[in-house]
């Protein structure tokens, strides 16, 4: 009954967001993230238990526009992911008017009972080891 939401959400936004209808694990980007990046993050679901098919994507900037607040609001609430990643300053803002509510950059957060970390820009996380680390540790607080 849930993925029936979920699948409509993933076809209204299908230009914004990939991933499966019970993704337990909700990716937010300004636009799409690199290769590298998207590893780190499906790797990290994977070993946070997140599921099969853990790790749905959206991406606010495409060729189709832009989404706003209530899109990003459509889209958590009918994917109903357990938590949630914000990789980057402007998906934080999104999720921020989103949900008409404050976060912190680069900590835990919860939104509607859900853990979300949010990143400052998880891209430059990915240059060194050291950096890599402490992403991966905010990463584990979604547990």
């Amino acid at each position: 009954m849930f993925e029936v939401t979920g699948e409509s959400v993933l076809m209204l936004y299908g230009a914004h967001l990939t991933g499966a209808p019970a993704s337990s694990l909700l990716v937010v980007t300004e636009k799409a993230p690199s290769d590298a990046a998207r590893q780190a993050l499906e790797k990290s679901a994977r070993s946070l238990e997140f599921g099969d098919a853990p790790v749905a994507w959206t991406t606010l900037e495409t060729e189709e526009g832009a989404l706003g607040a209530e899109d990003v609001r459509t889209i958590v609430e009918g994917l109903d992911p357990v938590a949630l990643v914000a990789t980057d300053a402007f998906a934080a803002e999104a999720l921020s008017a989103a949900y008409r509510t404050p976060l912190t950059v680069d900590a835990p957060n919860r939104l509607l009972g859900r853990t979300a970390v949010i990143f400052q820009d998880f891209e430059a996380l990915m240059e060194t080891p050291a950096d890599k680390q402490r992403a991966w540790a905010l990463l584990k607080k979604l547990r």
